[in-house]
């Protein structure tokens, strides 16, 4: 036999277990790229699906900042209305008075006497005032749009009309009806709401003290 067969001979249990390995290699580079593969997949859909769920707690943010944005407003806009359109019974009644009697000089007119009923029920406080004037016709509505105009919860209930003399046809007794309403005193306190203008700036309400209640 010539060296070179018997060289071979020798060496093929060497190129066997070469062979072996190199398969082996290969089969572990086929299993990893297929792992690879399937875990990146994984990744991906689950980069997909946290982000979809960000979007989403996002928009529920916005929508309850915005929620809590118009609820703020509403609660200053309640406040400013039984604060400042209301108020109590005991501190606008003078002022009311003043200011049936202050339009009426405007409208050049003077009301007789003013007569009075008070109604003070469980979520209702008013009171209404009944009083006639006499004067042209055009002076009647400047009086009636100048209550109408007030600031002040008035509410024209009445108005009854009675025709100009032959003397003085263009001139008219007007006899008002008008009710203002109060704050009710057993109107409950309206719940305190964060501004959330301020929180978005850093300022942070600060807690309530232990053991208080919460309104």
């Amino acid at each position: 036999m010539s060296s070179a067969t018997t060289a071979f001979r020798d060496r093929k249990v060497l190129f066997f277990v070469l062979l072996l390995v190199l398969a082996g290699n290969i089969i572990a580079l086929v299993s990893y790229r297929t792992f690879y593969d399937e875990r990146l997949r994984a990744l991906v859909s689950e980069k997909e699906s946290l982000e979809k769920k960000r979007d989403d707690t996002r928009r529920r943010a916005e929508k309850a900042e915005a929620q809590e944005q118009k609820l703020f407003e509403t609660q200053e806009a309640l406040t400013a209305f039984f604060s400042e359109t209301l108020g109590e019974r005991k501190e606008r009644i003078a002022p009311l008075l003043e200011e049936v009697y202050a339009t009426s000089r405007a409208a050049g007119l003077r009301p007789d006497a003013i007569s009075y009923t008070s109604m003070d029920e469980p979520g209702t406080d008013s009171l209404t005032m009944t009083f006639s004037v006499a004067g042209p016709y055009r002076d009647a509505k400047r009086l009636l749009y100048g209550l109408e105009r007030s600031k002040r919860f008035i509410v024209v209930e009445e108005v009854g009309l009675t025709g100009g003399e032959e003397a003085d046809p263009d001139s008219v007794r007007i006899s008002i009806t008008v009710t203002n309403y109060f704050r009710p005193g057993s109107l409950r306190p309206i719940r305190t709401v964060r501004d959330p203008r301020s929180a978005a700036k850093g300022r942070v309400a600060a807690p309530a003290p232990r053991g208080s209640s919460a309104r």
